[in-house]
């Protein structure tokens, strides 16, 4: 169904699969790498869709996945793109009106960077976008985004993802009204919520808005 929320399952470190049905219940279809297929089975939760190489799965893994019946898109291990950029390229041609991404950081330094700028591809195709990990989330943002929950005390930090980022902040203890965020600074990491509704306009660029529980305390 097009313009639907769809949940994409990417196969990073899963540290805790509490939010996971609540994601789940969000989407209207839920895709998977392979690896993260055999996770989800795990946590109960039903996938419509696998995407990738099928290399992340074990041999007894790879014949359940396929007696399943669940959908599967298989693609060489020789390829050009990795699993999740696969698995988000078949969400936007199923115009998704929006993607959240579970898993896709941790393990490696080299996919977790290359999984959050990958994702502006989204971006230009005017399709939100809503990463969780943990108990944190994050959104890329071009525009105006208002905080969907969040209470005082919690952590925001704004990530800039190009040379000229430019925001507005309304909600945050350190304000931010019309400055440009350096991208080679760490000047808008761990701001702290004041007052909600928070609200973040980005006036020019990408940026990544990243909301997590009060800092504890003797921790950067």
């Amino acid at each position: 169904m097009p313009d639907e929320i769809i949940l994409i399952l990417a196969n990073g470190e899963w540290p805790d699969t509490t939010r996971l049905p609540v994601l789940a219940d969000r989407a209207g279809t839920i895709l998977a790498t392979d690896g993260a297929w055999a996770k989800a089975v795990d946590a109960g939760i039903e996938v419509g869709c696998v995407v990738g190489d099928l290399d992340s799965l074990t041999t007894a893994q790879r014949a359940s996945l396929l007696e399943s019946g669940v959908e599967v898109e298989v693609h060489p291990p020789d390829k050009d793109f990795t699993d999740l950029e696969l698995a988000v390229d078949r969400a936007l041609a199923m115009r998704a009106g929006a993607l959240i991404v579970f898993g896709a950081f941790g393990g490696r330094i080299d996919h977790t960077l290359a999984n959050v700028l990958m994702l502006e591809k989204a971006l230009d195709r005017g399709v939100d976008v809503e990463l969780v990990h943990g108990t944190e989330t994050a959104w890329l943002v071009r525009g105006t985004f208002a905080l969907p929950d969040g209470r005082a005390g919690d952590r925001i930090s704004l990530i800039p993802l190009s040379r000229g980022t430019v925001v507005r902040t309304e909600g945050l203890r350190y304000r931010l009204s019309d400055e440009p965020l350096v991208r080679a600074s760490a000047h808008g990491v761990s701001n702290i919520i004041d007052a909600t509704p928070v609200r973040v306009t980005v006036r020019s660029g990408t940026l990544l808005v990243v909301h997590g529980p009060p800092r504890e305390e003797g921790t950067p």
